[in-house]
């Protein structure tokens, strides 16, 4: 194994703090990959790959699934996570 592939083997076990969130939101919400990703019109596999950080996360992606949880844009992307947990878990 080379360097650079040590590297990289190390970045992409790295999570994005947003993907941490929306998986972290679905499980207290009780949803499945499966209807979140419907929700987003997009395949399990697709929205699996946001979920863990594989895929970018769009401006519209992440619209959606603030409208999904109804909390707001601002409050996903800048509140910490466990203020956005008490939230989530306080509006159910």
């Amino acid at each position: 194994m080379t360097v650079n592939q040590d590297t990289n083997l190390k970045t992409d076990r790295v999570m994005n703090p947003i993907a941490t969130k929306l998986r972290k939101l679905r499980e207290i919400y009780g949803y499945p990959q499966e209807y979140v990703a419907f929700q987003l019109g997009v395949s399990q596999a697709a929205y699996s790959k946001k979920e863990t950080g594989r895929t970018e996360l769009s401006l519209t992606v992440l619209q959606q699934v603030s409208s999904l949880y109804n909390i707001s844009l601002v409050d996903l992307t800048n509140l910490n996570m466990q203020d956005l947990l008490i939230m989530a878990v306080r509006q159910q």
